[in-house]
């Protein structure tokens, strides 16, 4: 009987990075001396890009702890992509790995790395890190989880038991919210750091360029900074509150940026979500920049990777 540790590189490709973990695909539990971060710009070239996944995927497995098995690497990644078949299908809709559209990259980085494509998957990065919020975050206590990433865009997903629900009643179609309609958009264009960084500059004499800088001006007394936090938590609560209500979320997990500065928008959040008759408690990830290479370790455990 095979009794060694089974472990996975899981890696988490953002627009500006990938970052890689190996972690026990049983346990959840992490080597931190294994993390390997590598800072890689999405408009690169395929092959930059290739090349810089390939590296980090191979300075982290150099970790694997001695007596232990290599099961595979799993990697969280934005969309369009075919998760299944590891093509990109980034036609330029979100401005993001445009050179990778139609790479096969299940087979390009399995030549690299030496690897058969069986032992390569892929899943989308907001799932990740709702798995790994469920599993092993601040939604592990929950059964019925919401999870919003608030950033550079604004992802989400409905975890029911583990489950990851893309269609039916009580969701939005294709299980995410980032394109529901709101106010004179999507609620992509006003959960992101754009909407914070364009309506600042719009009001303020002082020109920022993300969202940390407007949440010090707050904590500082600045009173444009202080309202639009407050009109940022009237407007999460006007959008969500339906789609809570339909999924019976117990929680909300918040990731990215913006959640870092939840102390700022949580008061007309709250107050927002009561005046509909909600009651739902929203945390900020406790895992951090861990939780989605936590979720892409699921890919290769059939007890909790329930999709």
């Amino acid at each position: 009987m095979n009794n060694l540790k089974k472990y996975s590189v899981c890696c988490d490709i953002g627009g500006s990075h990938i970052s890689c973990l190996l972690i026990d695909i049983e346990t959840g539990i992490l080597i931190d001396k294994s993390l390997v971060s590598i800072k890689v710009d999405n408009t690169e070239s395929s092959e930059i890009l290739l090349k810089s996944w390939a590296e980090a995927i191979t300075n982290c497995k150099k970790n694997l702890p001695n007596n232990s098995e290599f099961i595979g690497v799993s990697m969280a990644i934005p969309g369009p992509f075919d998760y299944e078949n590891g093509i990109g299908l980034y036609d330029n809709s979100n401005q993001k790995f445009v050179h990778l559209n139609n790479i096969n990259i299940k087979e390009e980085l399995a030549e690299r790395l030496n690897l058969t494509p069986s032992k390569i998957k892929f899943l989308n990065d907001a799932t990740a890190f709702a798995l790994g919020s469920f599993w092993y975050g601040s939604g592990k206590e929950y059964s019925k989880m919401v999870a919003i990433t608030l950033g550079t865009g604004f992802g989400s997903s409905f975890i029911d038991n583990g489950k990851t629900i893309e269609e039916g009643p009580t969701v939005p179609k294709e299980g995410c919210l980032w394109h529901v309609p709101y106010k004179d958009g999507i609620a992509d264009d006003y959960f992101s750091t754009r909407w914070f960084v364009n309506s600042f500059n719009l009001i303020s004499d002082e020109k920022v360029t993300g969202v940390r800088r407007v949440a010090e001006l707050a904590n500082e007394g600045d009173k444009k900074a202080i309202d639009l936090f407050n009109q940022f938590g009237e407007n999460l609560a006007d959008c969500l509150g339906q789609y809570l209500e339909a999924f019976k979320a117990e929680v909300v997990v918040m990731g990215g940026n913006i959640a870092e500065a939840f102390s700022l928008f949580k008061p007309t959040l709250y107050t927002s979500l009561k005046e509909k008759g909600l009651n739902i408690e929203f945390k900020a990830s406790i895992l951090k920049e861990n939780a989605a290479m936590l979720g892409a370790v699921t890919t290769f455990n059939n007890t909790k990777n329930e999709k």
